[in-house]
């Protein structure tokens, strides 16, 4: 089982409906599982969540959710 989290910060250059222009503030959860298919390589499969606002700085601040999955594989090179 993987977990990860993250945390940025962005400049947007042109205002939407839902965000001011300004910085942003990028958040992300990730969550999955990794599966050993063999001695160097690994599968990974899981669902992340972002949102994006600009922390009440500015006005309008409705931000961006979003949800994905994610897939991948790892290979041990040594």
């Amino acid at each position: 089982m993987q977990f990860s989290v993250g945390l940025g910060l962005s400049y947007i250059d042109t205002p939407t409906e839902r965000l001011a222009k300004g910085f942003t503030f990028i958040e992300n959860f990730s969550l999955g599982f990794n599966y050993k298919t063999s001695a160097k390589t690994n599968i990974y499969l899981g669902s992340n969540f972002g949102h994006v606002s600009n922390f009440n700085f500015a006005n309008p601040n409705s931000g961006y959710n979003i949800l994905g999955m994610e897939v991948g594989i790892a290979y041990q090179l040594k």
